[in-house]
């Protein structure tokens, strides 16, 4: 049932409500209202522009946006990081910034909560400066040397030219962009993508990249199996330390597992991804990871 309005406390910030009294944390899951006036409860694990991935005891399911009436989540934290993604998109920059610093009274040590003040305060020095461009993609061509296309979901870097600010920042032609500050890109254009990335000279940029790589034993022979040392941390399964196999291969500490020869590991338990390396111990592993990537933005000309 839909928490009665009477139990709703009415906060407006910039103008957004903001509802207190959220489902009790007995309830262990988020729950979704739709326009139609049905409901979900799951684990939305997923947010992007268009759209919502809720995990539910049937599996995961895509929610469009426009078919979502209201959203509360079993973490208060993240009912504020909704409504700000909301006001943001609708152009309130400091009614999102109000509920961003709302959410970050109840954990400010949480990095999605870090990521939006960073993505609000972002946008708005982009207002104060009255910063602009007017072709987003050839400006990044020309200032990063960066090229993108679109994809089905995360658009991906077509060409990284040599040399480069994007070069030397580390990027790689097929990485994909999967969020900025946060903020999912998939499904959004590449032009407005680009206009994300750049931004005033010497702002920072936090960009979360996809990238496949292959674990190899023949990448370093000797090399002790599987080159890191994998563990489980609130985003999920990530790198923690890094042998001599690991890093022929590219990895880094801190990169994010998300997928092991094509399967995802959002629901493996550690000690299953152990058991999967052990087993796949003397042949080729593809591994898909995320991997964050601090920038400071280059001036018009690049560097």
């Amino acid at each position: 049932m839909r928490p009665p309005r009477t139990r709703l406390l009415a906060l407006t910030l910039g103008g957004w409500l903001v509802a207190g009294g959220w489902p009790p944390a007995s309830a262990q899951a988020d729950e979704i209202y739709f326009t139609s006036g049905d409901s979900l409860k799951g684990l939305v694990v997923e947010e992007h522009v268009d759209r919502l991935v809720v995990s539910t005891v049937d599996g995961e399911r895509v929610i469009w946006r426009r078919d979502v009436d209201e959203a509360f989540f079993d973490d208060p934290e993240r009912n504020y990081l909704y409504l700000g993604d909301e006001a943001l998109e609708a152009g309130d920059v400091h009614g999102a910034i109000a509920l961003f610093q709302k959410a970050a009274q109840f954990n400010a040590e949480l990095e999605e909560v870090r990521d939006a003040l960073r993505r609000a305060e972002d946008r708005r020095r982009r207002l104060e400066t009255l910063w602009e461009v007017r072709d987003p993609e050839a400006t990044l061509r020309k200032r990063w040397g960066v090229h993108l296309a679109a994809t089905d979901s995360a658009p991906k870097i077509a060409a990284v030219t040599a040399p480069s600010f994007g070069e030397r920042a580390g990027l790689q032609a097929d990485d994909r962009v999967i969020a900025i500050w946060g903020a999912s890109m998939a499904y959004r254009p590449t032009t407005q993508v680009a206009e994300w990335l750049l931004g005033p000279a010497g702002s920072a940029v936090k960009l979360l990249v996809q990238r496949d790589l292959l674990l190899s034993a023949t990448a370093l022979p000797g090399g002790r199996w599987p080159g890191f040392e994998p563990t489980m941390t609130p985003v999920g399964l990530a790198v923690a330390e890094m042998g001599p196999l690991g890093a022929a291969v590219g990895l880094r500490p801190g990169d994010q597992i998300v997928a092991i020869n094509g399967h995802a590991t959002r629901y493996l338990p550690l000690a299953s991804v152990r058991a999967l390396l052990d087993r796949l111990k003397g042949t080729s592993v593809s591994l898909q990871i995320h991997r964050a990537i601090f920038l400071t933005r280059p001036g018009e000309e690049g560097p």
